[in-house]
């Protein structure tokens, strides 16, 4: 039997998740099948199953690859970490932003509480993430600060993680005070005035769904 390239199976099965996320976030994870996803794709649903076993196996390494803490690990300025935190705030702030796409996050939450593997996926995400937030602040932290490492780093997160939360239930995300609060953290771990580095590129999700 021929030997599959691993690139072609690699591109296949990355196609194959991003038709899975723009169906799940269209249709819902409980509304969407298999048979939505290929036609997304434009595969036959056979070639799914050839990659994945089911809608939850794809449905997992969708969650696995949402977490996106490479933006804190780029991070080596207080000017950056302030300017990628402003960044994530105001995105979540933005119009559009509590749309369909929020509500798959609520319902992945819910698949969470009732299946082991996906809150062992959820619960890995978000140590992925607080790991790179605590590196960030670890980074650009200076002698003459007040506060210490972890006490910015578990704030910082902690803030960003409310605004999320907030923003998927429809309410206000109070985002002009938390904005005051993480300059007023950032600084005061810094020791002195920040200038902020405007952040420009893509945001990813930062949540741990």
């Amino acid at each position: 039997m021929p030997k599959r390239d691993e690139r072609h199976m690699a591109s296949m099965r990355k196609q194959i998740l991003t038709a899975a996320q723009i169906v799940f976030e269209k249709k819902g994870v409980h509304a969407a099948t298999m048979s939505d996803v290929s036609t997304q794709a434009g595969l036959s649903v056979g070639s799914l199953y050839v990659h994945f076993r089911s809608k939850e196996e794809v449905l997992l390494q969708l969650i696995d690859s949402g977490v996106n803490g490479e933006p804190f690990d780029a991070c080596t300025t207080a000017g950056e970490l302030l300017g990628l935190v402003e960044a994530i705030l105001q995105a979540l702030e933005a119009p559009g932003s509590a749309s369909q796409a929020a509500c798959t996050a609520l319902e992945v939450a819910a698949i969470a509480r009732r299946n082991a593997e996906v809150q062992a996926v959820v619960v890995r995400n978000f140590a992925r993430l607080r790991d790179a937030v605590l590196g960030a602040t670890a980074r650009v932290a200076s002698g003459g600060g007040t506060l210490d490492v972890q006490t910015v780093g578990e704030a910082l997160l902690s803030l960003l993680l409310s605004a999320q939360a907030q923003m998927l239930i429809g309410v206000p995300t109070c985002t002009d005070a938390k904005l005051k609060v993480a300059r007023l953290l950032i600084t005061q771990l810094h020791g002195a005035p920040v200038r902020v580095k405007r952040y420009t590129a893509p945001l990813r999700p930062t949540g741990s769904d």
